[in-house]
């Protein structure tokens, strides 16, 4: 566990708070969810929360089918790593600096999508937003011409599908 030296009171209702640099270098935002866990009686772990999580099968085996179908590679995200994708070497691998949560869809523009791989172009990138909250992306890429247009209705209802599904967890 890394050590920061800072120390914070907990106020009358119980309440602390994690200072502004903790919060920037681990982009959580004001409402967004933290889980709290307990790993001896001293120690308070803090974890963001994410709904998009590496333990559901039924969502590899969809990508695996959406990546077959548009003859393309498929990943899901979360705000910070990999989490579903038919590139099983980049599974579990963290977003690099350059992602740093835009929707980027200029396809002229190379974008590392992890410390090692760049996107291939072209790529399309689709936030993940169950709940009216970004949870993550779905990108696809290395793609033939007219993706887009011959692939639009499964594009619609891979993120419809998603949504609907992290909602429902």
């Amino acid at each position: 566990m890394k050590t920061t030296g800072i120390t914070r009171r907990i106020d009358e209702l119980g309440r602390v708070v994690i200072p502004k640099e903790i919060r920037k270098n681990m982009h959580i935002k004001p409402g967004e969810l933290l889980e709290i866990f307990l790993s001896d009686m001293e120690t308070i772990l803090l974890k963001k929360h994410t709904i998009i999580n590496k333990k559901d099968e039924f969502i590899s085996l969809f990508i695996k089918a959406l990546g077959s179908k548009t003859n393309s590679n498929v990943f899901v995200t979360n705000i910070d790593e990999i989490v579903f994708s038919n590139v099983l070497d980049l599974l579990n691998d963290k977003l690099s600096s350059e992602f740093d949560g835009r929707v980027l869809n200029d396809i002229n523009k190379k974008i590392l999508l992890t410390k090692d791989y760049r996107l291939k172009e072209p790529y399309y990138i689709f936030p993940i937003s169950p709940n009216g909250d970004l949870a993550g992306y779905l990108i696809l890429e290395n793609l033939g011409n007219n993706f887009l247009e011959s692939h639009d209705e499964l594009i619609k209802f891979s993120i419809s599908f998603l949504e609907s599904y992290f909602e429902s967890i």
